[in-house]
């Protein structure tokens, strides 16, 4: 090997969680989020085979985001409770969930998280014995290197994924719908926001082998409060939610924003550990305000009360899909 083709192997190589970017490419299933042309690895950038685009590193990760990203809070203490959240979350909703969908799966299921965040549930649903991607727009992307396992990370917008058609079993998100077609980081929905949600629903139904499913997660809108957006750690004064905003999402809008982009009707799942509480817990004043949510978050998921999940008295959704 000469020594400009060991640079060349090097800069493969680069800061990409141990993986070379060429074995990233097939590993991962990469293809270019533009026009699903073929990927080259260059060094420090991948280009499309197909239109020519050219995508780069950002903080050692590829950067296969087209269109907007998402300029969420960087706040060391918000990220770090972001982390033990989302790991709550996983060890007690998501990994539960995916082990019941396939308890006897003859190969790993895959699993794409969208919006994934810290990256802690890509991780630990690896652990577990999913094929889990984990992708991002944001700022949470701080913290990948402290993943052991943040090859499997990257960023990427979800209207626009990097991945071929039929390639993934299942792809799930938290609260990520809402801040779909707004203008900023706010509840104030932009004029295109049905064109825009769609465009995800679209993308994540087109990863799907058939058969596959969509889970998403979301407040809900026919609550008349918002306990989840708008407050600062510490307040437990919750924002007024208007039914008419489009802001939030209802199991109908779910179920009819992907039923356009090819899935069947949508199961409201129970909710119940679905939040942990982590940081309401650590106070008296939290524990009280908690738990009338909590006892609700137990009723609706109780057998046969599948009915009220979606009704004005549950202030959280989770929304299950399969492809057709």
């Amino acid at each position: 090997m000469n020594a400009s083709t060991s640079a060349f192997a090097a800069s493969l190589a680069a800061p990409t969680g141990g993986m070379p970017l060429d074995q990233r490419l097939s590993t991962l299933g990469l293809v270019c989020p533009k026009c699903r042309g073929r990927l080259l690895a260059l060094p420090q950038q991948y280009r499309c085979t197909g239109c020519e685009s050219v995508f780069s590193l950002t903080g050692g990760f590829p950067d296969l985001i087209v269109g907007e990203r998402f300029d969420d809070p960087t706040d060391e203490t918000l990220l770090t409770y972001e982390e033990n959240s989302n790991a709550d979350l996983t060890a007690n909703y998501w990994t539960p969930l995916f082990k019941k969908l396939w308890p006897k799966a003859r190969k790993e299921p895959r699993l794409l998280s969208v919006g994934c965040g810290t990256g802690v549930d890509v991780e630990m649903l690896h652990k577990e014995g999913f094929d889990s991607v984990g992708i991002d727009c944001g700022n949470r992307t701080a913290v990948w290197p402290r993943r052991a396992h943040y090859e499997r990370l990257l960023l990427a917008n979800g209207k626009h994924l990097p991945f071929d058609d039929n390639s993934f079993d299942a792809a799930f998100c938290g609260c990520v719908f809402p801040h779909v077609g707004v203008v900023g980081d706010s509840n104030q929905t932009a004029p295109d926001v049905d064109d825009q949600r769609y465009a995800m629903a679209r993308e994540m139904v087109r990863i799907l082998r058939p058969g596959g499913y969509v889970v998403v997660a979301s407040p809900n809108r026919w609550f008349p409060m918002d306990i989840f957006h708008g407050r600062t750690p510490g307040s437990y004064k919750p924002r007024f939610n208007s039914p008419a905003s489009r802001f939030l999402m209802s199991v109908g809008d779910y179920e009819r924003v992907f039923a356009r982009a090819g899935t069947g009707p949508a199961t409201p799942l129970p909710v119940e550990n679905y939040w942990g509480f982590i940081r309401s817990q650590n106070s008296i004043k939290g524990t009280l305000f908690g738990a009338p949510v909590r006892f609700v978050f137990w009723l609706v998921s109780r057998p046969g009360m599948g009915w009220l999940r979606g009704s004005p008295i549950n202030p959280w959704i989770v929304v299950m899909l399969q492809k057709q």
